[in-house]
This record gives C-alpha cells, structure tokens and sequence, in this order.
C-alpha cells in the first residue's frame, strides 16, 4: 500500500499564477540574457510546463528555497517585478556562466563544422539560410558536388533541441559525407537509418530530405519532411511535392519512395524545414503551407538569394519579431535560363548561418 499522506517536513505545492499565457512565457524566456533574467525566467517557464519544485530542482541543479521563493515572488508581485538582481546565489550565477560558456562553445563548434559551401554550378543558382532557435542547432543542410555537374543535397530537423539532437545532426553530416557518392538514394537513405538508430539517440530521430539533380531532373526521397515546393516559370504556379516518409533512426527497412521532377530552365524548388510552417503570429496562428506557398509565388522568378529575402521578411512580420520556437532552414535552387560552361565544383561560397 502506498502511503499519499504528506509528512509534518513536507512543503505544500506552489501552483503558478495565470500572469501570461505559455506563448507568452516562452518568449519571455528566450528573449533573456543576462545570468538574472535568464535564471528567473528558466524556473518559471518550467514550472509552466508542469514541472514539480523537486523536478525544477533535479533539472537545473537549483536551491529548492530560492526556486520556491521565485515562484512565489512570481506568483505575488507578477512578471514585470519579480526579477531581483541580488537575490540570485552567487554559486548559481557561475555555474550558469560555466553552462553558458559551455553552451556558446559547443554552438561555436557545431556551427563551423556544419557550415556547407554553396557550390557553384553550371546548370544551377543556389543559395541556403539557417537560424537557431537555441544554442545548438537541429537543422542542417549540405550538399555534394562531382566533377560531372552531379549534384546530391539534403535538408534535415533532428527531433527535439538541444546537444542530444546536435549530436543527431552532427551523426547525419558524417554519414552524408561518406555516403553521398552512392548512385542510388534509397541505400543512402536506409543506410543512414540504420546507423542513426544503431546510435540509440534516446529516442532522437532525423527527418530528412535527400535530392539529387542531374541535366535537368530532381530525385527526391523524403523521409518526414515538409512537402518540396517547385515554383513553374512557363505557369507562374506552384507544385507542392508530398512524399511520406519516416524518419532516419526509426525503421530500417521502410520502403521510401523516390520522385522525379522535371526542372525546366527558369523553374525554382524550395526546400525547409517546419520551422517555417510552424511560426506563429501573436494570436497563436501558424504561417502554415498554403501562406508560405503564396509568398514563394511572389517571388519565385527572382533569384534563390532574393526568394530567401522574401521569406525571412514574411516570417518576421508574421511573428512580429518575437523569438523563434523552432529552427528554420530554407534551401532554394533554380534551374538557369542558360547553362554556364564553368567546371561545377571549381568555386563556392559561404552560406548564410544566421
């Protein structure tokens, strides 16, 4: 028999006052900076998850009196007061240093091994765009250039956030890596999920999109990615490609199906992540596809750096400037008008990481 009786030291749950809504203190959370703010506003955004004092405790390694004590600061005088500068530990102000600087290291790190040059090619205008929503990335995109002009790319959004899900990504890129050359996708993509599920990423999974361009036709396989998008330059219309798909890490044999879209010259195909879809507008609305397949319409015929200008400038306003929730990753490639006689893996430049 379990005993539920509470005993005499036993301290009485502290419930979170309704002040703001979770949207609300999510942002409040992200947007933070300093040691303070930052510490204040992690207590409270768990608290708002559902988390116990003892739970808060055991995630962040906080004095249950000062957590308890924030809480009920919050709780009293509100989310405009609550913050006090001296009452945080001086104990607890270095170790969220440390953790920070830890944090800025590995975010560092991760970015420059994931940084993928866009490969110039003959047949091809390419340009990519990543923001993190935290310290470490769960997006990625790169891509593989042969000599013959053959070009491989994938887009992918590791499940969660965080360094389990950087470990994800940085997993796919080594794997992309060695695997890329293979001629046909299928193995590439079922090779790579066994090896990521062989990892045992505590449930962590890769969605990914794995194309292949070559003389004017796009192989696709999606494996839980958003719908490719291909903008038609004769039409002015937009495509929507929906392949389903699981994600890499979950089942080793599920039989991804492969796609062939026919570029002509003047088309243009974007890829990205769902944090795009995702982002949400202050009434709590998300930009979703057919909103974001209207604003690629707008700007489709321009070139891939312009229609990624369009975008980002669309989704700001949609979320009026607030804190991302997600990643977001956009990959636009266009088919020119005329073919360059440039050897296609000769030159590159930088993508956009921020």
């Amino acid at each position: 028999m379990v005993d539920t009786t509470i005993s005499p030291v036993s301290k009485p749950a502290v419930p979170l006052r309704n002040h703001l809504s979770r949207r609300e203190i999510f942002d409040r959370y992200r947007r933070t900076t300093g040691a303070t703010e930052r510490t204040h506003w992690q207590i409270i955004y768990l608290k708002n998850q559902g988390k116990t004092i003892n739970d808060i405790i055991n995630i962040t390694g906080y004095n249950e009196e000062w957590v308890r004590n924030i809480v009920l600061r919050y709780n009293r005088e509100g989310p405009d007061k609550f913050i006090k500068d001296e009452s945080l530990p001086s104990e607890i102000k270095a170790e969220y240093l440390r953790k920070s600087n830890e944090l800025n290291t590995a975010r560092q790190a991760q970015q420059e091994m994931l940084a993928a040059r866009i490969p110039s090619h003959p047949e091809l205008e390419i340009d990519a765009f990543l923001k993190t929503a935290t310290e470490v990335s769960g997006d990625y995109y790169d891509f593989s250039l042969c000599q013959e002009g053959k070009l491989t790319l994938a887009v992918g959004d590791a499940t969660g956030h965080g360094t389990t899900a950087g470990m994800m990504v940085a997993a796919t890129k080594a794997l992309f890596k060695v695997l890329a050359s293979e001629s046909n996708l299928r193995n590439i993509v079922r090779r790579m999920s066994e090896t990521l599920k062989s990892l045992n990423l505590r449930n962590t999974y890769m969605h990914l999109t794995l194309a292949r361009y070559e003389k004017g036709r796009l192989r696709l396989i999606v494996a839980g990615m958003p719908p490719v998008l291909v903008y038609r330059a004769a039409t002015e219309t937009i495509e929507d490609i929906v392949l389903k798909g699981m994600p890499l890490g979950s089942f080793t044999e599920f039989p991804y199906e492969e796609f062939t879209v026919l570029l002509q010259p003047g088309d243009t195909v974007l890829f990205m992540s769902d944090g795009l879809l995702e982002l949400l507008s202050p009434c709590g609305d998300m930009l979703q596809l057919d909103r974001i397949k209207r604003i690629f319409a707008e700007a489709g015929n321009r070139s891939p750096s312009e229609v990624i200008v369009h975008l980002r400038k669309a989704g700001l306003a949609w979320r009026a400037e607030r804190a991302l929730n997600d990643d977001v990753t956009l990959l636009v490639l266009k088919r020119r008008l005329s073919q360059r006689t440039e050897n296609p893996a000769a030159t590159a430049t930088e993508s956009e990481t921020s």
